[in-house]
């Protein structure tokens, strides 16, 4: 049986500092994202009226080194740039290469997500001097771009209770 980890909800200042290096596909600036322990107390702002709780079923996880970031967006505007909620689970919380995350409180609609795997826990996806990640990285549907992250509408999915996303690291 996989470990389940719980999904946490920023603060908005909280947002505002991820920026988003943790998908580590923002060029430009440098940002942190310290690691939240699953079963920690976060300071999380008020749910949406209509909150759905999904699942992240996460593979290809080499190493038990670092963290594992989770960033969820709802808008194309938004994307990769101001997430709606984000989550950290430790990489020793993987079985065989696999882990299950609660997504907890997602607004309801299209969302997308990227997934960052943190091996050296400096709350970033590391790049080369191209600008190329040197760390696993992934977007729902498994969707990839072209000299670059895949669109939003290429990794959006429709958020339904109960339902199981499945994505792999690459």
């Amino acid at each position: 049986m996989m470990k389940k980890t719980s999904f946490h909800r920023p603060a908005a200042a909280a947002r505002r500092l991820i920026g988003l290096a943790a998908a580590g596909l923002v060029i430009g600036g440098s940002c942190s994202l310290s690691a939240l322990a699953a079963d920690a107390p976060v300071s999380a702002v008020a749910a949406p009226a209509a909150a759905v709780d999904m699942e992240l079923e996460l593979s290809g996880i080499a190493s038990s080194e670092g963290q594992i970031l989770v960033s969820v967006f709802a808008s194309p505007e938004a994307w990769l740039k101001k997430p709606v909620a984000v989550a950290s689970a430790p990489a020793s919380a993987q079985k065989d290469g696999r882990l299950v995350i609660k997504l907890a409180a997602l607004p309801t609609g299209r969302l997308a997500l990227n997934v960052a795997h943190d091996l050296n826990g400096n709350g970033r996806l590391d790049m080369n001097a191209m600008r190329m990640p040197t760390e696993p990285f992934a977007f729902s549907n498994n969707a990839t771009g072209m000299f670059g992250p895949p669109k939003f509408e290429a990794a959006q999915f429709e958020v339904v209770a109960g339902a199981r996303l499945s994505v792999s690291l690459k």
